[in-house]
């Protein structure tokens, strides 16, 4: 099924370990939590207790000693003599910031996802639950796991195998860009550990938050006359940013939007017309697209709002990602899930943002790919025990294969 090298290395992935694993990591809170401060710090406590205090020792017990400390709280593993040029870059993240509504979430447990609860996402299997384990905590255990069964067998790759735990929170690509330009040798591809329900997530859009601030006058809920209620000022930025027209499309990514998914008013007192509202603005945006631009033509939609006072500002932004279905990486990866899985992946080009562009801008072609489930953006988060172990396994043959010894 594999190299020589798969076939000394896979008997030794311990799935026990893996399982013990995951367990350990879904009990650490690494979650984002409801509420309007939605970007998380890379050295937010939380982060810097999982990495330097959960992470860094399960390394150190699993025999990986060569450990390259990266700005922002984050560490990379390095594997291989190097006497090849192939160097490829797997990164998992921490942070959790979906599945917010997630039942006992850092109890981890097994069970069904049944019909009767899960309607549409019903998993009829055995399925680990636990907040982040779709979007980190199973990638995170797979990778310790295959970390693991290499150091065990004292395998020894003639590339570069670089693991980055990426501390990413903050809807940008400050954390790829801290990290991948101290990398020597610098990384050929890149995989980010995501969920994917195991498809290749070869493109997808950009996205640059774009802040409004608006300004009038508080005055008591009984005598709106006497004051400049924001929350009006708010409703016509709404109805302003609606009129937005949009042209462009991509082939594989869609068209470009613009579309308010935030507005906090300030003061909330009793009775009280707020005199602040701040709009955040998702501006999604497809490759070619400049993002100050893109800012400006907010700007201009919303225009004069007199009497209210506003101002537009950029915020954080992620650039598109474009890898061509013939790209290395793309065919690697779909050869292992073929040999491993038996399934030909689906190649993807998706409409969400995620942190991939940043690498592919770094001149890092990069996928994203991994085992998922869940009941939605909100609701329990859950991934079937068959689909991490393949990823496990999928994971140490594209390994072994690509930068293992072949001789």
């Amino acid at each position: 099924m594999g190299g020589p090298m798969f076939d000394i290395v896979d008997p030794k992935l311990d799935k026990t370990y893996f399982i013990q694993t995951l367990f350990e990591l879904i009990r650490v809170p690494t979650e984002v939590p409801l509420g309007p401060e939605t970007l998380m710090e890379p050295d937010h406590p939380k982060l810097v207790h999982y990495v330097q205090d959960v992470l860094r020792p399960m390394l150190y017990q699993a025999g990986i000693f060569n450990l390259l400390e990266m700005p922002l709280n984050q560490l990379v593993v390095k594997m291989g003599s190097g006497k090849t040029d192939e160097a490829l870059l797997i990164q998992a993240y921490t942070p959790s910031q979906h599945a917010n509504l997630t039942e006992n979430p850092f109890t981890p447990r097994i069970g069904f996802a049944s019909a009767e609860k899960y309607g549409t996402h019903a998993v009829e299997e055995p399925c680990i639950f636990g907040q982040g384990v779709s979007q980190n905590k199973v990638h995170m255990a797979a990778m310790l796991t295959v970390l693991k069964a290499l150091a065990d067998t004292g395998a020894e790759l003639d590339g570069i195998l670089y693991f980055g735990i990426n501390n990413e929170g903050k809807s940008s690509h400050h954390c790829s860009e801290a990290m991948i330009p101290r990398l020597r040798p610098k990384p050929k591809y890149g995989i980010i550990l995501l969920g994917t329900g195991m498809s290749i997530s070869a493109g997808n859009r950009g996205r640059v938050d774009i802040y409004v601030h608006v300004r009038g006058k508080a005055v008591h809920s009984s005598m709106p006359w006497e004051g400049l209620n924001a929350i009006e000022g708010a409703n016509e930025v709404i109805n302003r940013i609606k009129k937005m027209k949009f042209t462009k499309q991509h082939p594989l990514l869609g068209g470009q939007h613009a579309i308010p998914y935030q507005v906090i008013y300030a003061p909330v007192a009793p009775h009280t017309l707020p005199e602040y509202a701040k709009l955040t603005i998702d501006r999604r945006l497809l490759p070619g697209d400049d993002i100050d631009a893109a800012v400006a033509e907010v700007r201009e939609a919303i225009g004069d709002l007199a009497p209210f006072e506003v101002t537009v500002e950029r915020g954080v932004a992620m650039l598109p990602a474009m890898v061509e279905a013939e790209s290395p990486i793309v065919q690697r990866l779909s050869e292992s899930n073929r040999r491993i899985r038996g399934i030909e992946p689906a190649i993807r080009y998706r409409p969400g943002t995620y942190d991939a562009g940043g690498p592919c801008a770094m001149g890092v072609p990069t996928v994203m790919w991994g085992a998922s489930g869940g009941a939605g953006l909100l609701g329990d988060d859950f991934v079937p025990l068959s689909a991490a172990w393949d990823e496990v396994r999928v994971l140490t043959h594209l390994i072994t294969g690509w930068v293992g010894r072949t001789a």
